[in-house]
């Protein structure tokens, strides 16, 4: 039975996410949150001094000191580390080996099939949008044309599939890349602030020059506290999907193996033979006749 493949929609594929880094993400954005004197110990006094006649801003959280030090540059780099955490949650969920390989879907074909109810589980792997369905369906609708000609629809299927979520992790590396460098537009930015305080006319204040270092360090800090998560979790997901895409193609030439036998390809002199009974061999198209001449040979130039 050749038909042809359809667009496959999006799968939902992958296997455990990092639990221990997640958690980390999670721990370091609650300590950020925090105000220093919250961490203190009871009966301690904030590690923040603050110096005579003023508070000079210390007692504010860490993250606010950030944003209040980075100004625009630190939004920028501070959305930047939400969509970061929201993109690895969102493969932690769907890059997971129960859902490229769902275990309801491989007990049911391994059951219709050693019932040799094949065109039942034909009909179970096709309506089945998970990564082993999708390339299961384009093989075994290619199998009354032979074997290889099957195994190669299901690693063209499968190297789809594959290239589109590697494509979703190219988002990873792009947070990873666009972090340092505008951590180093703030550095930049920062230092000349600092220098044009310097600079200035008679005793420089101590106040625009403290700026200026605090907006070079904080932004210096935000590019690298979003890279390295991103990089790494770029690295983690990409052999995730290489594991994925290697299990996915072992089980699908196992499963198609046992389909072979429920496959009958067309005989040239009985066309349109093919069971039709949930139990039986799967239906295959109706072969057109070869052409004939009237004394029953073959038309000339065939």
């Amino acid at each position: 039975m050749d038909l042809p493949v359809p667009r496959l929609p999006r799968s939902r594929t992958g296997r455990s996410a990092p639990t221990a880094a997640l958690a980390l993400l999670l721990l370091a954005a609650t300590a950020m949150l925090a105000p220093p004197s919250a961490l203190a110990q009871e009966g301690e006094a904030p590690a923040t001094a603050t110096a005579e006649g003023g508070g000079g801003g210390f007692d504010t959280s860490f993250l606010r000191l950030m944003i209040t030090s980075t100004g625009p540059i630190g939004v920028v780099l501070l959305l930047m580390s939400f969509y970061l955490i929201a993109l690895v949650a969102w493969m932690y969920f769907e890059y997971r080996r129960v859902n490229a390989i769902p275990e309801r879907l491989t007990r049911d074909l391994g059951t219709q099939l050693m019932q040799r109810q094949f065109s039942s589980a034909f009909e179970r792997v096709s309506g089945d949008p998970s990564f082993l369905g999708r390339v299961l369906t384009a093989g075994v609708r290619k199998l009354p044309g032979g074997q290889p000609a099957a195994v190669r629809a299901m690693q063209m299927v499968n190297d789809d599939v594959t290239m589109e979520m590697e494509h979703r992790t190219a988002y990873l590396a792009t947070v990873g890349t666009l972090g340092p460098l505008i951590g180093l537009f703030g550095t930049v930015y920062g230092m000349i602030v600092a220098f044009r305080a310097m600079s200035a006319a008679g005793q420089p204040e101590a106040s625009l020059l403290a700026g200026g270092i605090s907006t070079a360090l904080f932004a210096t800090l935000m590019g690298i506290g979003v890279a390295i998560p991103a990089i790494t979790f770029y690295a983690v997901f990409r052999n995730r999907i290489s594991r994925l895409s290697l299990e996915v193609e072992l089980a699908a030439e196992s499963l198609l193996e046992q389909f072979a036998p429920g496959v009958r390809p067309p005989h040239p002199l009985a066309p349109g033979g093919g069971g039709g009974s949930g139990g039986g061999p799967m239906p295959m198209p109706p072969q057109p006749p070869p052409f004939r001449t009237s004394l029953g040979g073959p038309k000339e130039g065939e």
